[in-house]
């Protein structure tokens, strides 16, 4: 009998032992899941003005039931001990299985999370308030954003400015080369209704402006316009008047000068791999036609002309990538050419009079976006679009739909569609990541928004449901420029610095 009463006893002080580590379990999962519930919430409050964090209502479900369940059932293993001894054993007990279900719950709230995006840092608001960026440069380590009335550069990491430019007095940015090369930024600038002539080279690393030139343009422009400088191969390339020129990149003298047709305009260029692009349109008898003219960078002697499908103006033309050449044109006749083309990605660079591959804006299925209506960077524009190899990535939307909420691929070989992945929220920013992957940010809406990166070959998400940014106060203004810095930090440059910040520093 005394046998059989000692193991009850050890029988019953098991089950006991095993009681207070489930509850233990239970209330250190709802306290955990308490806390982290909430406190992703700023305010307590989300859903009616503001979304709520990813995983907030299974979370917060899972902490009541927790506590319903736990709590009594951590009083009641508590009254069941009659002694201090056994009372002392049992809260050591508890403790135990709050502890081993840290683990567990973090786990859980990190799957029902998802990957998240905070942002980590942001840059002073502008001032004056008047002024817009017109665009950035990426660095390997810093963003240049360039204001109508100074350039400035911000580190990567922690947004701290390293330098800044003023504008000359009186005069406004009003073109950006596409890219910083050869260790120079070049940026041009007008007074009011003024010609754009005067064109700066600066290094981008320390903000000095190595050299300062004065074009001599007779004919003013409506502000800040994109394609009217290019660098490439120590040659920066300038469109003044009806002439292309070339400039040295290190001191801003002049090297070549390359006059068009009569009856003919630069209406852009682009600049890569020794080769520099000029779109020009013409015009005689009010008769319109369009061709595209290649030159050495180095020398500016002529390489090949090509005509293009071009009957009437011109009403936008925005380079997409410098190589392959893609170029997006749109004229202003309503059934005229509204497509993107381009050059190159089958073999040929245009100089050789092969037609370009034609990619239409409008089709049965979807019409593409390859710019939002307004982003402000002027002079350095914020595409939807950009290209990855042979493939042309671009936001896309349904017929009847308002905006893009998704990303359609095609090659650049021949324009057939290759992928259509929708994204779960207005596309609002469009880039390359790398020789392989695109990137994209979505707007949610009332829900998160969004940093996707895809497979430009296979349009594969490399996370299945995005990057969602913790950023509860809506510091992302419209259409931003989205630059990726490393594999788990992002830069967003937002064209307005007075409402919203002028950088955001996201890290994963």
């Amino acid at each position: 009998m005394t046998d059989d009463r000692e193991r009850m006893t050890r029988g019953e002080f098991r089950s006991a032992a095993l009681l207070a580590l489930a509850a233990g379990v239970l209330a250190g999962l709802a306290v955990q899941l308490h806390y982290l519930g909430w406190t992703s919430i700023p305010g307590n409050s989300c859903g009616k003005f503001r979304p709520c964090p990813d995983g907030t209502t299974p979370t917060l479900v899972l902490a009541f039931l927790f506590s319903f369940a736990g709590v009594p059932l951590v009083r009641a293993v508590f009254l069941a001990r009659k002694t201090p001894r056994g009372r002392v054993v049992t809260a050591l007990v508890v403790a135990a299985g709050a502890t081993a279900a840290l683990w567990p719950g973090w786990l859980f709230f990190s799957w029902v999370r998802g990957d998240v995006a905070d942002v980590v840092w942001t840059a002073p608001h502008d001032r004056p308030s008047s002024v817009r960026a017109q665009g950035s440069w990426p660095l390997d380590d810093a963003v240049i954003r360039v204001r109508s009335d100074a350039l400035a550069a911000y580190g990567a990491e922690d947004g701290d400015r390293r330098w800044r430019v003023e504008a000359p007095a009186r005069e406004t940015v009003c073109a950006m080369s596409d890219t910083t090369r050869d260790g120079v930024a070049v940026v041009a600038f007008q007074r009011h209704e003024a010609p754009c002539d005067t064109v700066w080279g600066v290094d981008p690393r320390t903000g000095d402006v190595r050299w300062k030139r004065s074009l001599g343009a007779t004919r003013g422009q409506p502000g800040a316009t994109d394609g009217r400088l290019a660098v490439d191969r120590g040659t920066v390339v300038a469109l003044v008047d009806d002439t292309v020129r070339g400039l040295g990149a290190r001191d801003g003298k002049p090297r070549w000068t390359t006059a068009l047709d009569p009856g003919c305009a630069p209406v852009l260029t682009s600049a890569a791999g020794g080769r520099t692009r000029v779109l020009a349109q013409c015009a005689e008898d009010n008769l319109f036609s369009a061709e595209l003219l290649i030159l050495d960078t180095a020398t500016g002697k002529e390489q090949g002309r090509q005509k293009l499908p071009v009957e009437q103006r011109l009403t936008t033309a925005r380079v997409v990538a410098a190589e392959p050449f893609t170029l997006w044109l749109k004229e202003e006749d309503e059934r005229g050419l509204d497509a993107v083309l381009a050059f190159g990605a089958d073999g040929g660079d245009g100089a050789d009079g092969g037609d370009p591959v034609t990619v239409p804006l409008a089709s049965d299925e979807e019409d593409l976006v390859v710019a939002p209506g307004y982003s402000g960077f002027d002079a350095r524009p914020a595409l939807l679009a950009t290209v990855s190899g042979e493939t042309l990535v671009v936001a896309s939307r349904k017929p009847g739909d308002d905006y893009p909420e998704a990303l359609s691929a095609f090659s650049l070989r021949d324009g057939t569609r290759l992928w259509h992945q929708g994204i779960g929220g207005e596309v609002e920013a469009v880039t390359r990541v790398d020789g392989r992957n695109v990137a994209a940010y979505a707007d949610g809406g009332r829900a998160r928004a969004r940093l996707w990166t895809l497979d430009s070959v296979s349009g594969d998400r490399r996370e299945d449901d995005g990057v969602s940014i913790h950023d509860d106060d809506r510091r992302v203004g419209s259409y931003p420029g989205l630059i990726p810095v490393s594999g788990d930090r992002w830069v967003l440059v937002n064209a307005d610095g007075d409402e919203d910040p002028p950088l955001l520093g996201l890290r994963r």
